[in-house]
């Protein structure tokens, strides 16, 4: 009986001895357990762009990043120390970047008016000069300027025999070819067409005309030569035409029979007639203006009482200045 319980005790003994040298001999498990990292990267751009003129724009730029990282945890299961152990630190890095862009722009544009500044030249034709005289006396008949004017008419060579010592009739004589000096000062706004007339010349009353400007280029200034004919009457010859400062036929013939004295033909000659004028280039207005008449008379057949002359002859020089044009 004791020596059975002692084979019982001993097969024990073996069993827990192999049981325990099994255990000894298995791999541990070893279990990992990865976790991925994550990184977040979030950027916000607020770029705010003004573009004016003279105005300060400000670009902000905020740049954000989120940064995320999580590190490895390991698990380990050991046979002497069985203890689970997980560690999972999360750090959160959140980077915040702000840029401060300031833009200056200053734009100036200054805008020059576009001006067309017409050419001035000075006509070279006979024609066009004499329109540009035609139109100056046409606005000064609109505009009706003051003025000042002036007349000398001077009588030379004057032959009449024994008429020449009656002093009336030579002071008729000269009177009524407009001789002496006078001079008279006209108001803005009378203008009559008598002192100052309307010129309706023509190219053809014209022998020859010339204009050029001024050296500061404001004024032209013209000089025209009107060619010579005979009794020239007012209203219908070159003469005529541009002024009526001169004694036609008729109004000689008139004069003298007025201080009783009686006249046969008259001859009445142009020897030289210009005129010169200085206009403003921008309006076309007179700024002065000369009318030079040069004739010479013929008279036959004069009586006065009882005194007679076959031939009277004279020689008559009227200058007219015209100046100080107000419009």
């Amino acid at each position: 009986m004791n020596s059975f319980k002692k084979i019982i005790s001993l097969a024990s003994v073996f069993s827990i001895f192999f049981a325990f040298a099994s255990c000894k001999n298995e791999t541990p498990e070893v279990t990992t357990t990865a976790v991925p990292e994550t990184t977040t990267l979030s950027v916000v751009e607020q770029p705010e762009v003004t573009k004016a003129p003279s105005t300060t724009s400000e670009i902000i730029t905020t740049e954000e990043t989120t940064v995320t990282t999580t590190e490895e945890t390991t698990t380990e299961a050991t046979t002497e120390n069985p203890t689970t152990t997980t560690t999972k630190p999360t750090t959160t890095k959140k980077v915040t970047t702000t840029k401060k862009i300031t833009t200056t722009k200053k734009a100036t544009t200054t805008k020059k008016p576009s001006t067309t500044q017409k050419k001035v030249t000075a006509p070279t034709k006979v024609a066009d000069i004499v329109n540009l005289y035609n139109n100056a006396a046409s606005s000064a008949s609109k505009a009706k300027p003051g003025y000042k004017k002036s007349t000398d008419t001077v009588l030379s060579n004057l032959n009449m025999g024994a008429l020449a010592k009656i002093s009336a009739v030579r002071e008729t004589v000269g009177d009524f070819l407009g001789e002496g000096s006078s001079s008279e000062t006209v108001k803005k706004g009378s203008f009559d067409g008598k002192k100052l007339v309307k010129s309706t010349l023509k190219s053809s009353d014209v022998s020859s005309a010339t204009c050029k400007l001024s050296n500061d280029g404001k004024y032209y200034e013209i000089s025209i030569t009107v060619k010579n004919e005979t009794n020239p009457l007012k209203g219908s010859s070159a003469l005529g035409r541009f002024t009526k400062d001169y004694k036609d036929a008729d109004e000689i013939r008139s004069g003298l029979s007025e201080a009783g004295a009686g006249v046969g033909a008259i001859t009445v000659k142009t020897t030289k007639v210009t005129i010169t004028a200085k206009i403003n280039a921008s309006n076309n207005r007179f700024v002065s203006l000369t009318h030079s008449i040069k004739m010479s008379a013929a008279l036959n057949d004069v009586r006065y009482s009882i005194a007679k002359v076959k031939t009277a002859t004279a020689d008559l020089e009227t200058t007219v200045n015209y100046t100080e044009f107000k419009y």
